[in-house]
């Protein structure tokens, strides 16, 4: 129980570098759309499957069969081999000849659907849609706002119902760990793809963002602790 809280406590410590990832990376993102007119595309494709999950349908069987892809891959890079590969409405499973911490974890630190978009992107934009008048940047942006949405939503999800070991180590820092994994991931997937994007930046977009909220919230406990320490003095 001690440990479980003491995990708690360090996820709400991490929330801020949480944060100030998703920042960073939201921003990378606007670098590849109409920043200057303030496209908002990534929060429109979160909003577009926040509502689709709550008001029309959880797409549980699409989940089920990235997870399990993902574990193959996993699989396949750490030199191990599928024995056998189940996907049902119900859920998946997959038997490997070989399982360390990557091959378990990945599906929760990969969203696949949206690192697919980065190549099927870059097809359709030169051999489909290659005039030069004819932007679909933004289109893309929506997309990976819909596909993470979609991986974060369920992955949450998977790991309430099922009391997963990552859970049961903390929700609050799973998911911290996770949403931050996840977006260093993508951004790393996406760099070769697209010159705009910066890792580099990125990374110092991270540290500068999640530092000025650490900042501020040590700015804010100490005037508290001060106002604190002078009410009791001169009341008590």
């Amino acid at each position: 129980m001690l440990i479980r809280f003491l995990k708690t406590v360090v996820g709400i410590l991490l929330i801020p570098l949480a944060i100030g990832t998703s920042r960073a990376f939201y921003e990378q993102m606007l670098l590849l759309g109409n920043a200057a007119q303030g496209t908002h595309m990534l929060e429109r494709g979160i909003m577009v499957y926040v509502l689709f999950h709550v008001v029309i349908a959880r797409p549980i069987y699409l989940y089920v069969v990235g997870h399990e892809c993902v574990h193959v891959l996993a699989t396949w890079i750490c030199g191990g081999r599928v024995e056998r590969f189940n996907i049902s409405k119900s859920g998946g499973s997959v038997v490997t000849s070989k399982t360390n911490f990557f091959i378990e974890l990945s599906p929760y630190f990969v969203p696949i659907y949206t690192l697919l978009l980065a190549p099927v992107f870059l097809v359709i934009r030169s051999n489909i849609f290659g005039h030069p008048n004819f932007n679909i940047n933004d289109l893309f942006i929506f997309l990976v706002g819909i596909t993470l949405a979609f991986h974060f939503v369920m992955t949450s999800e998977v790991l309430r119902m099922e009391q997963s070991d990552i859970a049961k180590s903390g929700f609050v820092l799973s998911m911290v760990v996770i949403l931050t994994a996840n977006l260093v991931v993508t951004l790393g997937v996406f760099c070769p793809f697209f010159n705009s994007v910066s890792f580099l930046g990125f990374i110092k977009n991270t540290w500068s963002y999640s530092y000025g909220i650490y900042n501020t919230v040590g700015i804010a406990i100490a005037s508290w602790w001060n106002w604190s320490v002078v009410f009791f003095e001169r009341f008590f």
